[in-house]
């Protein structure tokens, strides 16, 4: 088993905490998205919603758990998130089209970001954490595709 050095910890974690970050940014838009979607399919929304917002909480806890492994502390505060984090808040009500299509896009920004980071756990032989990405890269790319099917 190879180690991974101090160096090579550092930018994982460092990589990772631009993950758990984005995918915060996103737990509290789907979050807003749940509670202010009206229309005549507010209820379906309301639920399919809620099931993504559960989802990204629990990934949101291996991702930190996953740094907190490799012995550098996680981001934890909405400062931290908002610093590290790509993706952008979402303010101000707005129409159902415009909520998914934001959450679309937000899903497939982090499918690519996780690609990239991947490329570099490889590099670096870090399975543990590429193996949680790739399955960050399938949730990911199912909720997508659950909320892109709704903009037909």
């Amino acid at each position: 088993m190879k180690t991974l050095s101090p160096e090579i910890i550092d930018q994982i974690t460092e990589k990772l905490s631009h993950i758990v970050s984005d995918t915060f940014v996103l737990y509290i838009k789907t979050l807003n998205f749940h509670w202010n979607m009206v229309g005549k399919e507010f209820y379906m929304y309301h639920h399919l919603l809620q099931e993504q917002y559960e989802e990204h909480q629990e990934a949101i806890d291996q991702l930190a758990e996953r740094i907190r492994m490799l012995g550098r502390p996680s981001p934890g505060s909405m400062k931290s998130f908002l610093k590290k984090a790509c993706l952008k808040e979402s303010e101000g009500l707005k129409s159902a089209e415009v909520m998914i299509q934001e959450l679309v896009d937000d899903h497939e920004a982090l499918v690519e970001h996780c690609h990239a980071i991947i490329q570099f756990t490889d590099e670096v032989h870090d399975q543990g954490t590429a193996d949680l990405l790739t399955e960050r890269i399938r949730s990911h790319s199912k909720q997508a595709w659950l909320l892109r099917s709704h903009l037909t």
